[in-house]
């Protein structure tokens, strides 16, 4: 892995272990900064700050993360000042963004991410199809043919009576296109199920969750018909509000969600759960996956953070993970009596510890 000129990160090299790989420093170090190189890497973009001028170092015009993988394939990308971004996959500079997803997928596990019980629905749908994406290759160009055809219709809300005359096209598209993604999301989750339920009752075994999902709409009723019985409510409110943009994906605890009747440590136990669940499929399916873990023991005590190592040692993914102290986390390492590599980082400099 090989980082120049991102944040602090001026110019660094490692070698990472297979699979687990601890990073140490202090705050600011730049020990996160490596996990966002990653990110930037496998998604084309930050979990921290949107803005790139942030993401690049201030002396430079652009950052730039390559990474060889065991399989002798390559991957780099090169993210201007300016924003403007030049990607590169098995010496090919021919690649969209969705492809560079499928050469590197990652989860990421840090202490905004636990807010996904918390959050709205948008960010538990992205989960739910960050999985779907990388088993069924199919679902990508379906869920891009009702995106586009979902923005044409919220359009033509805004423009009157005359959108209302063109809108039967539409609905028809995203009406076909629905049926299909809801098939795919169906699909995933029952295969998801088994893998969820071990994972679950490996965190938290005095708890009983479950997935809810909701797929958006009355999928009882073509989907067509409902969109031209609603155009008036949608059109005062400016956008369509039923749909597989409005599915949402629930932990439950009997009738409750589980946001409002667990713990926060439990919480973030439950966000481990289901991200490290869709881990064990996709590499059930013969993917490799890197996991990307920030801060591990903020929040957790000693016996959580141990269930978290035991999963993580156990998942077969490549590792990275973040800790100030070596000592909240290492000992839990040792434990699982798996070889790792520890790197301790200060100043934006990256050194591998014997």
């Amino acid at each position: 892995l090989e980082i120049a000129h991102l944040r602090n990160l001026q110019s660094v090299s490692l070698l990472p272990h297979p699979h687990l790989n601890l990073l140490t420093g202090a705050n600011g170090s730049g020990k996160t900064s490596v996990l966002e190189a990653l990110h930037l890497l496998g998604l084309g973009r930050s979990f921290r700050s949107g803005r790139a001028r942030r993401l690049v170092n201030d002396t430079e015009s652009a950052c730039t993360v390559f990474a060889q993988f065991a399989d002798g394939g390559q991957a780099g990308i090169r993210r201007g000042a300016n924003g403007e971004t030049a990607l590169k996959v098995d010496n090919s500079s021919q690649v969209t963004l969705a492809q560079l997803v499928h050469r590197l997928p990652l989860c990421l596990l840090d202490p905004e991410s636990m807010d996904l019980l918390d959050a709205g629905s948008k960010p538990r749908r992205a989960q739910l199809d960050w999985g779907v994406f990388h088993v069924e290759h199919r679902f990508y160009p379906v869920w891009l043919r009702y995106q586009r055809a979902l923005k044409q219709r919220n359009s033509l809300l805004r423009s009157g009576s005359i959108g209302r005359l063109e809108s039967a096209v539409w609905h028809r598209e995203m009406a076909e296109s629905a049926r299909q993604l809801h098939a795919f999301r169906e699909d995933y989750l029952a295969r998801w199920q088994p893998q969820w339920e071990a994972r679950i009752a490996a965190f938290l075994p005095d708890q009983s969750l479950s997935l809810e999902y909701t797929p958006g709409w009355d999928v009882a009723l073509p989907l067509e018909d409902q969109l031209a019985e609603c155009w008036e409510r949608d059109a005062d409110r400016g956008h369509t509000q039923m749909g597989p943009h409005r599915a949402d994906l629930r932990v439950k605890r009997g009738t409750a969600p589980a946001d409002e009747v667990l713990s926060r440590g439990q919480k973030k136990l439950v966000v481990c759960a289901l991200k490290l669940s869709q881990v064990a499929l996709l590499q059930a399916t013969g993917q490799q996956c890197v996991l990307l873990v920030d801060d591990l023991a903020s929040e957790l005590d000693a016996l959580a953070r141990q269930r978290l190592i035991d999963v993580l040692a156990a998942s077969g993914a490549q590792v990275f993970i973040t800790s100030i102290e070596p000592e909240a986390v290492r000992p839990q390492l040792d434990s699982t009596g798996n070889s790792f590599k520890m790197f301790h980082v200060e100043h934006g400099t990256v050194v591998e510890v014997p």
